[in-house]
């Protein structure tokens, strides 16, 4: 007799499908939902639903009838922190306090980043002139500045657009009289302000060609406002903005700006990896491993991928760099069929690089190339050639060079940095 199918291998993988579906549609409504309340309204939505996110599984069964009750509903608002804590019981004791302490950091910097009107004083209808701006945004730690920085140069995109509208050498040297330590963030805040505004107007029943022209705007407006060597910070942000509110958009926006813009293409993919960080989907890193998400960039090459995965590490790196062992526990998933080798050690670089060049020689940043991980030498060697030579460079070769040419924007894209900037170092001394 003919064996019959296996109906549960059947419907395990219709229920997997289901939930990929549903996971996406919450993604939407969540992103919609979010970009609607007050700042602080927003924190408290993200990171409820980030954790909710986290711990679904453990909680309660998205396809289970139960799960639609009343009671059960009530349930879950009281016991979802509980399944929190018992997944993190699954983990050894060091690494639950490095998982918590990491939730904490990503927290924390989302808050800083919602909050940031109130942190500096700004109100909404009020407009601040860039040099005001960015001295208020290296008055809070050495630490924030960097996320201040980025929100001050989002703020005045908005504000300037909202008052004269689209600007034009926003960024300009002769418009922005500001430090230049502070122009890489200031464009990447510039981008997200430029990517928000342009994004809203797209639907998944655009065209492929209003999808095209809107992208080109894009494009347009991030090269009339940005200073020489720093655009492609702007132009990541698009990657990012895609990924993280309209993860609907990101298969027609990536291959419509292959067509607009196949030189910035990489760009995009940096942004789109760095937004999986912060993501509700993968709240609670821990929990995945740093490849999940990447394999959903359709279309992308796989160069394009490595820079995604890179650019995951830079959100890794920038957000806990003063807690190094989490790095460790990062890098101990390393899977030697992956290639990770190199993604890792360009998204450490790549952070380190802007990081050094926006809050220069700053204790944490010293400490974090000079962590000594613990483990046996193997691991010690994977250390070095990951995180803790490619962020010694980062600090004494990249920025030091890439500043003065300036081209600091192609720490926001995939290559091998020391070979560009060992390309670009005669010319630097020859001027």
């Amino acid at each position: 007799m003919a064996s019959a199918p296996n109906s549960n291998s059947s419907t395990t993988d219709s229920t997997s499908t289901s939930r990929q579906d549903l996971t996406a549609t919450l993604e939407i409504m969540t992103n919609v939902a979010q970009k609607r309340l007050p700042s602080v309204g927003q924190t408290a939505f993200f990171v409820g639903d980030g954790l909710l996110r986290a711990g679904i599984d453990a909680v309660f069964d998205l396809f289970t009838p139960r799960t639609w009750e009343p009671s059960n509903i009530y349930r879950l608002g009281s016991s979802f922190l509980k399944g929190l804590s018992a997944l993190f019981h699954t983990l050894s004791p060091q690494d639950a306090g490095l998982a918590l302490q990491e939730l904490k950091n990503k927290i924390d910097v989302f808050t800083l980043v919602k909050n940031l009107d109130a942190r500096l004083g700004l109100k909404t209808d009020q407009f601040i002139p860039l040099p005001e701006l960015v001295n208020k945004a290296y008055s809070v730690s050495a630490w924030e500045a960097l996320w201040a920085v980025e929100g001050t140069g989002h703020y005045y995109a908005d504000q300037y657009w909202n008052k004269y509208g689209e600007p034009h050498g926003l960024l300009f040297a002769e418009n922005a009289p500001v430090p230049v330590k502070s122009l890489t963030m200031l464009h990447a805040g510039l981008g997200l302000s430029i990517a928000d505004r342009l994004l809203d107007k797209v639907t998944t029943e655009s065209t492929a060609e209003e999808v095209r022209d809107t992208l080109q705007i894009f494009v347009n407006q991030c090269k009339n406002n940005s200073r020489k060597g720093y655009m492609g910070a702007a132009i990541e942000s698009l990657g990012l903005v895609t990924r993280d509110f309209h993860p609907d958009l990101l298969k027609i926006v990536s291959e419509q700006f292959r067509i607009v813009a196949p030189e910035l293409v990489a760009y995009f993919w940096r942004g789109a990896g760095r937004a999986l960080y912060y993501s509700r989907q993968y709240f609670t890193a821990v929990l995945y491993s740093l490849w999940d998400g990447v394999e959903e960039f359709e279309g992308a090459t796989e160069t394009e991928r490595s820079g995604a995965l890179a650019g995951r590490i830079w959100a890794s790196t920038l957000v806990n760099m003063r807690h190094p062992a989490i790095m460790e526990n990062m890098l101990r998933t390393y899977d030697r069929g992956t290639g990770l080798v190199e993604a890792f050690a360009n998204g450490v670089a790549s952070c380190t690089t802007m990081r050094q060049d926006i809050t220069p020689n700053e204790q944490f940043v010293i400490d974090f190339y000079n962590h000594q991980p613990s483990g046996d030498a193997n691991f010690k060697s994977l250390w070095n050639r990951c995180v803790g030579t490619p962020a010694r460079s980062a600090v004494e070769i990249y920025q030091p060079v890439l500043s003065q040419i300036p081209a600091l924007e192609e720490v926001f894209h995939y290559q091998d940095l020391d070979k560009l900037t060992g390309e670009l170092k005669p010319q630097e001394i020859a001027h």
